[in-house]
Parts: C-alpha cells; structure tokens; sequence
C-alpha cells in the first residue's frame, strides 16, 4: 500500500499526473500545497492553502471536495465532507469509505461490515471483526489504525485531483484529550495512507488558530480586543468526542500569545450519543406494543438497531432545522413537531410518534440538565484552570453537534449573558485551521499562536505495587530527563508499566497505556538503582532508553501487517 501506484491497487482515478514533490516552479511561479484534514468521527473534511505565486494564503484557503460513492452507488465529486463510515465487502475484496458505507448502515444492510465512529476506538488494542457475506461464522479481524488510514487515503487520493504539486505534507487534528498511543496511532495511520510528513494538531487549537485568523471575526471585537489577555473557552463537540480548552490569549505584535490552562479528559461523547438516547426513546415506545428485540438473532438486533439510531440522527437534524426557524418565537416553538414513521424489521414499524421540544428536553435532560454531560466537563475544566464561570470572557462554540440548538442553550444557560458565545460550528472550521498551521510551518504571512500546551493526563510509571508521576501534565513539549529506578528486591529483570491518569492516590483510576519485561545484563540488588533516560516530543509520545537502547514508548508498536490495506480494493476515489 506505500509504494504501490494509485492504479495498481486498483482506485478508480482520472488520469491527471501526480506531482513528487511539495513544491513546484512553473515558470517564475512558486506552486504549494499546505493540507489539513479534520477527522472526524461522523465526517471528515479536508482545506488547503494552495499557493500559485506570490498570493494571499487566506485568499487561497478552501474547503476541498472528496470524491465517494453516493447513497445510489454512482460515482459523486461534489461532496464536501466524507462521511466516516467504512464498508468492507469482503466477498469482492473492496472497501468503500463515505456516503455509500453510511447508508449501508443506515438501511439495516450489512450491519455487521460497516464500522463507524474508528476515530473514538484508534489506538491500544482496538478491533473489530467483519463476517463475509456469504459466510457470516467466517471472521477477519481489522484494527482501528488500518481502518483509519482507508480514510485518510480517499482524502488523499481526492486532493491530488485538485491541486497541482504534491501531497505529502499534512495537518490532522486530533482531540486534545487524546493520549500519546492515540496520537501515535493517528500518525500511523497517516503514513499508510501516504502521506510523508505529518503535523498532528488538536482540534480546539486548529478551532482558535482559524478564529484569529478570519478578520471579519475580529472585526466583531473592540480595537485591541486581544492587547490585554483573555480567558478563552473553546468547547469542540463533535460527533463523537467533546473536547474543552481553556487558554489565556494576548496579541504579541500581531502573533498570538496562547497559554492552555485547562483541558478537559478524554470524552467519548458527541452527536452520537445524543442520537442514541433519541433511539432509545424510539425503541422504548416501540417495544411497548411488540416483543423485546432481545428475542431475535444477533444479525436482526444488528440491522434494528443501525436502523434506529440513523432514524433518530435524521429526526433530530429535522426538527432541528425547525427550530432554528422559530427560535425567538416561544409558542411556534411550542407547536413545532417532527413525526417519525419508518420500518424497524419484517413490516414492523414506529408510525406517528412525535418529536417536540419538550419530549427532546426530556429525552436528553440527563445530557442538557445544569449538572449534567455537557456542562460537568466546563466545571472541572474551570477548577483545574483555577476560574470560575465569571473569568471567561469569550466562549467560542465549534464542532458539528455544536449546531444542535439544545447545545447552544444550555451552555448559554452556564454562562449568563455576560459571556459571549462565537457561533464556530462551520463543518469546514477544524480543517481551515489545520491547513493555517501547514502553512505556519514554512511561511510568516499569517498570524502563528505561539502555545503553551498541556495534556489531559499526566504519565506514571509502576514499580511493584507502587505508583510514581513521570511525565506531568504540564510537562514541556521536546523535553528529557532521568528517571532512576529502583529494584524493590534482588533481580536481573526490569518490568516497566506505564499509565495515564491524575493522580497515584488512587491506582483504580489510571488506566494502564503499556508495558515491558526487559532481560538484564547484571543482577541487580534490592535498593540499588538504574538510571533510565526518557524523551518526550512534540507529538507527547514518550519513549523511555536502557543504556541507548529503546525499552518502551506510548507509540503505536502494533506490527505493520495491513491485511486490509495489501489485499483489498478501496472503491473510494
């Protein structure tokens, strides 16, 4: 899959030469491309800046088209986002990655080889097994990271029918709560996919570096807005991940200041869920006049359940949409209403149940309540950044659920109204900012955030029954150090385990990342010490050393095998 031709694996491509290098001189002309992709885990999308010249990088920044296959199964190069589903045919070896796979699900067909939502499972030991069709006992197991890059390599193959030079360079955005194997994992993923050099950028950083750059949006603020510092909040709700970030932001002649003094954890949660509550509430009124679908075989549940949540994702968007119409008006509102009929299996159908404002409050009210799911992550962020609510001065709202009207008013519920909230949710919002910081890294035309970062967790490393802190949270990026180990009782074995979490008061909650037992050359007796060097870089992977030698790191060390990738056909591009 890396050195095989675009033909030679068999996509479906224009015949357009591809360019080799990043950059390309056309006469007195200067050609670049600076990439960034979003991905995302219902959509994925791409923006470049592709320079001809001596032009305005802003000028020159767009949202791409992928090319996929539609709901129809005909070729479409019109789509702007790529939808982050994958269809594995395994009879005819072929993948197919976006619409296509997406309405598979949605139709109750082949439920069981489509995968969704890869983003929030890339990393660790993450997989899934797909039957054939025609022999459903007969499994194959994919993982998470291979997956990923079959996305990635439909965004690739769409870009280089679009731009003249060059690809290899890219930005890809990551939750900021992802730790360093997730990072190492979306990093890998991208060099299956082909791409040479890549950047990694988390998301509500690519979300704040678009915002400072777009000067219609800064022309919203008084002269100067930015001289003094300000308590931004950037809340990043997505399809499956919710991501907080809170930075302290100065203009520093014409760059940006950016300290982060709080983040919030890893949080698998997002429209998904929200769709999933709605198609519980689908279900739950359904089984009041049927039998429990736990009575049927694994593939019905299979098909019923994909069914559902993607009618309860379409009801949601609808009605939605009615909303936004009739916002301001409290008793349109009140009488706007969504009816729901579709087949749940075999003629059974859900005909004539409602969706309405207050059945939606009540439906999520766990999710939208004062201390429910969307507001807990804003407290504890506040309490780690050592803020209140009344420190913030701009709450910048972003992500595709950030659309959802019931998102948008309960954090306005939070803040009051001495917070302004930035409406940020354009589906093209992460991957502008992600192409801004490709063109960052060669370039000084556009306004760069010099950031301070941290991480969601801190690192510790295990020695016997005990826990020691390695790497803080707020541990400076390209950093080393040493780390002195000592043996609790006589051996020539060294046993090494690393773990996330916040604190080693309570073992329970860190989460075990990786480990290692390393044959020594010396014995070594109880108390006597071995001193281990470490790095951690700018992507916050750490690798730990034993005498020059690498002992063990949070990257992805999963063998290079792409079973997938080596035998199947991706129908994508």
């Amino acid at each position: 899959f890396k050195q095989k031709t675009a033909y030679e694996i068999g996509l479906s491509i224009p015949t357009e030469p591809l360019f080799r290098s990043s950059t390309v001189y056309q006469g007195s002309l200067i050609v670049a491309n600076y990439l960034g992709i979003d991905l995302g885990t219902t959509e994925t999308t791409v923006s470049v800046i592709e320079i001809e010249g001596f032009e305005s990088p802003l000028e020159k920044l767009r949202t791409l088209n992928i090319y996929q296959y539609d709901e129809k199964h005909v070729f479409d190069r019109d789509d702007k986002g790529l939808s982050s589903s994958i269809y594995i045919d395994r009879d005819n070896k072929k993948v197919y990655t976006g619409r296509y796979a997406n309405t598979l699900y949605a139709s109750g067909n082949k439920p069981l080889n489509t995968i969704r939502s890869v983003k929030t499972r890339i990393g660790g030991e993450s997989m899934i097994q797909v039957p054939l069709d025609s022999e459903t006992q007969n499994l194959s197991s994919y993982d998470m990271t291979e997956l990923s890059s079959l996305l990635l390599k439909t965004v690739k193959n769409s870009v280089s029918k679009q731009v003249t030079g060059a690809i290899d360079e890219v930005t890809i955005t990551i939750p900021a709560g992802f730790n360093s194997d997730e990072r190492a994992a979306t990093m890998k993923a991208a060099k299956l996919a082909g791409f040479k050099h890549v950047h990694l950028l988390d998301e509500p950083t690519a979300v704040l570096l678009n915002y400072l750059n777009i000067k219609d949006d800064l022309d919203r603020m008084p002269d100067g807005y930015f001289y003094s510092r300000k308590n931004v909040l950037v809340y990043d709700i997505g399809g499956g991940t919710l991501d907080i970030s809170i930075a302290k932001v100065e203009d520093d002649g014409g760059d940006f200041k950016v300290d982060i003094l709080g983040r919030s954890k890893r949080m698998d949660f997002g429209g998904d869920d929200i769709d999933k509550r709605i198609a519980a509430y689908f279900l739950s009124e359904f089984e009041k006049i049927n039998n429990s679908i736990e009575t049927r075989t694994i593939e019905e549940q299979a098909i019923i359940v994909s069914r559902i949540v993607s009618q309860a994702e379409k009801a949601k968007v609808s009605f939605n949409q009615k909303i936004a119409k009739v916002a301001d008006n409290i008793r349109r509102r009140e009488r706007a209403k969504e009816p729901v009929n579709f087949e749940i299996i075999d003629n059974l159908k859900i005909t004539d149940l409602l969706i309405t404002d207050n059945i939606l409050k009540d439906i999520l009210s766990p999710i939208i309540s004062s201390s429910g799911t969307l507001v807990q992550p804003i407290k504890k962020s506040l309490r780690d950044s050592e803020l209140t609510k009344e420190n913030i001065d701009l709450v910048i709202l972003t992500g595709g659920t950030g659309k959802f009207y019931l998102v948008e008013e309960t954090l306005s519920k939070f803040f009051g109204d001495s917070v302004e909230i930035i409406d940020f949710t354009e589906s093209n919002a992460v991957s502008k900012g992600a192409a801004i910081h490709s063109y960052n890294q060669d370039e000084d035309e556009l306004k760069k955030i010099d950031i301070s970062d941290i991480m969601s967790d801190s690192i510790f490393i295990k020695n016997g029954a005990n826990f020691e802190k390695l790497i803080s949270h707020d541990q400076e990026l390209d950093s080393s150090g040493v780390y002195s180990y000592k043996f609790l009782e006589g051996s020539d074995r060294l046993d090494v385990f690393l773990y996330y979490g916040e604190s080693a008061k309570d073992p329970a909650k860190l989460t075990e990342i990786t480990g290692v037992f390393e044959k020594l050359k010396d014995y070594y007796r109880e108390g006597e010490l071995l001193d281990l060097d470490w790095t951690f870089d700018s992507n916050k992977i750490l690798k730990i050393f034993h005498d020059g030698k690498e002992l063990i790191t949070t990257n992805d060390s999963a063998d290079d095998k792409n079973e997938l990738i080596n035998n199947f056909q991706l129908n994508a591009s």
